[in-house]
């Protein structure tokens, strides 16, 4: 039968927040066997190690994304029920098309996307038509590193970084109850990435050989200390006045999800992403102001800088014409 065609085979999605270690964790899940495909993103300047991202999967969110909100990494939750379902249906052709190509030619299948968490609820339901098994990783990240490496690569305002990191865990969180998933820190995993690979081993009943040469050549090889380009500590982030008192204790949270202290599903866990949730809403406006009021300078900014270039040349247009 059509609906149980691909009761044997499984996915594994890694989804979170951008520049939180998501390409080196992807990149981990190879010793575990997991097939991550040939259509992979190129490495470059920003990533010199490789995305590890399906760029088929990636184009098709980003698209999806950019044509509700112009570009995906707005700092504020997701209110799916505002999209139009014929919308949602739309996207869903072609995102399970690919699924499905990619389930014919791997048995497990694994593919990363940052912005995935915003829109997990419509995948969860492209999963669930496609008849697999999923489960998820998190890669989680000290949001003072998060926001120097977004500021870095994107010029982004960090008070911004801070709620894009926020809204982005957030999502991964709220949207994966009852589903099977591991959280894994970045920094844990350059630190001890033998005790973390075991960690998504045990979690979602994979097996490892800490023996083999696909792990010799990830833990020696791969990861290097030039991975490392900035570690804080959870004292860091406290007495940062710039980092809102909210965001460390989300932060504090996501360390006890990823040292197993806490589960997702425990009734603690649960009530605080509530109260989480309910302090994101209350902000969505005020979100939305400020990075509109960035988006206006980052263009006047460019104006200026365009205007500068131009003065130049007409300076030295003077200069030559006075000689």
């Amino acid at each position: 039968m059509e609906e149980d065609k691909y009761k044997n085979k499984r996915i594994i999605a890694v989804t979170g927040v951008p520049r939180s270690g998501t390409s080196v964790i992807t990149r981990g899940l190879k010793v575990l066997g997991v097939n991550l495909g040939t259509s992979l993103e190129p490495a470059n300047f920003s990533n010199e190690k490789g995305y590890f991202e399906d760029s088929d999967i990636n184009n098709l969110n980003y698209a999806f994304l950019e044509l509700l909100f112009e570009r995906p990494d707005y700092a504020i939750l997701v209110d799916l029920k505002k999209i139009p379902q014929q919308v949602i249906e739309a996207f869903k052709v072609p995102a399970k098309t690919l699924i499905e190509k990619r389930l014919d030619e791997y048995d497990i299948f694994g593919f990363k996307d940052p912005f995935m968490s915003k829109i997990l609820p419509i995948w969860k339901d492209i999963f669930t038509e496609t008849g697999i098994y999923v489960s998820y990783v998190i890669p989680c990240r000290n949001p003072l590193s998060v926001a120097r490496s977004i500021n870095k690569k994107g010029n982004i305002d960090y008070i911004i970084a801070y709620y894009l990191w926020f809204s982005g865990m957030l999502s991964s969180i709220i949207y994966l109850a009852g589903e099977k998933v591991v959280f894994v820190d970045y920094d844990d995993m350059l630190k001890d990435p033998k005790k973390q690979i075991e960690r998504i081993s045990e979690s979602l009943s994979l097996e490892f050989d800490p023996n083999s040469s696909e792990f010799l050549d990830f833990s020696g090889d791969f990861l290097e200390e030039s991975l490392r380009h900035g570690c804080f500590t959870i004292e860091d982030l406290e007495s940062n006045i710039e980092v809102p008192p909210k965001i460390v204790e989300f932060y504090k949270l996501l360390r006890k999800l990823c040292s197993d202290e806490l589960k997702i599903t425990d009734i603690e866990v649960i009530a605080k992403i509530k109260k989480f949730v309910n302090w994101m809403s209350e902000l969505r406006s005020t979100i939305f102001y400020m990075e509109s009021a960035m988006e206006v300078m980052a263009k006047l900014n460019n104006t200026l800088i365009e205007k500068n270039v131009k003065i130049n040349e007409l300076n030295k247009l003077l200069e030559n014409i006075n000689k």
